[in-house]
Formats: C-alpha cells, sequence, structure tokens
C-alpha cells in the first residue's frame, strides 16, 4: 500500500468488513514501520488487501479481505505467500476470524494455521466468537 492507494484499501475494507477501514486508518498504517499491509490487483482493479504487522518476530494478521467478487480465486491465497515471503524472520503468525466463517478457516489450515484459541463475544453485528489461529 502507498498513499497513491489508500483509497482503494479503505474502497474495499467499506465493502467487505462491518468494522471497516477508513482512509485515514489506512494512511496511519504507512507511518507504522512494523506495518506490511498488500493490496492485490487483478487486470489493473484492486481486489483485496491485507494488513500485518510484525512486532519482535511475531507477525500479527490484523485484517485480510476480498471484494466479493473476485472470491474464491486465489487472492486470500496470494497475498498470505506473498506476506509470508516479505516477512521471512517471522517466528509465529497470529490471526483472528469468525467461528463461522468456516471457508476462510479452511484456507488458514491449508497454509498452516492451527485453531489454538477462542476469544469470546470478539465481533459485534452479530456477536460472535473469534477463533484465534497460530502459526509456527
Amino acid at each position: 500500500m502507498t498513499e497513491e492507494n489508500v483509497a482503494e484499501a479503505a474502497r474495499i475494507s467499506a465493502a467487505c468488513l462491518k468494522e471497516a477501514w477508513s482512509e485515514d486508518t489506512c494512511r496511519a498504517q504507512l507511518k507504522n514501520p512494523h506495518d506490511h499491509t498488500l493490496i492485490a490487483y487483478i487486470d489493473g482493479a484492486a481486489a483485496g488487501f491485507l494488513s500485518c504487522w510484525c512486532i519482535a518476530g511475531e507477525a500479527e494478521i490484523n485484517n485480510i479481505c476480498v471484494l466479493p467478487d473476485y472470491r474464491r480465486k486465489g487472492i486470500a491465497r496470494a497475498m498470505f505467500e506473498r506476506i509470508f515471503a516479505e516477512i521471512p524472520d517471522a517466528e509465529c503468525w497470529v490471526l483472528e476470524v469468525r467461528e463461522s466463517n468456516s471457508a476462510a478457516i479452511a484456507l488458514y489450515e491449508n497454509l498452516g494455521f492451527a485453531a489454538v484459541g477462542v476469544r469470546k463475544d470478539f465481533y459485534d453485528d452479530p456477536q460472535e466468537n473469534a477463533v484465534i489461529m497460530t502459526k509456527e
């Protein structure tokens, strides 16, 4: 992500997430020295984004989303593969996912993540638990 495409990241976030990131939030990520945010493009169109912070060897996936028209085309997997390559010294990867999001959970398991816990009532609208997943 760059200053030139923060609006695209915010647009993707608004289309995919109930607690969307604003342009200001996306822009703030650019100033964070621990941030790695990717935007995926398909034929020149922004299709998805992934935001990750890596601090002291722990990489936490903050947000990942793919626009509905581009889902199930390998974009999320490609973004994960790219972020893994960009942060090769990460010792542990962590993310949370809605427990009802079986498609995402299956992808994360396929990428080597495993469920290690639950955050009760982590999500709102609707209220739902988050599955905590890690990858060593």
